[in-house]
């Protein structure tokens, strides 16, 4: 897995709202991601101050 480059494509859509949504995520996501993987991630995200939505709607 490419966190660095997951984590650039996160920044660019969480750019202006700084919350991306979990279908925006799993599209850049591998589908084998290991579980360390995406504990890395998530805590990439928060470090950044990325908040994860499950929806566009959701505020």
């Amino acid at each position: 897995m490419d966190l660095q480059k997951i984590m650039a494509k996160a920044k660019d859509i969480a750019r202006s709202s700084g919350t991306i949504t979990t279908e925006q995520l799993n599209g850049m996501c591998p589908n084998n991601m290991e579980p360390d993987d995406i504990a890395a991630l998530f805590a990439a995200l928060r470090t950044e101050g990325i908040r994860l939505k499950d929806s566009e709607a959701e505020k």
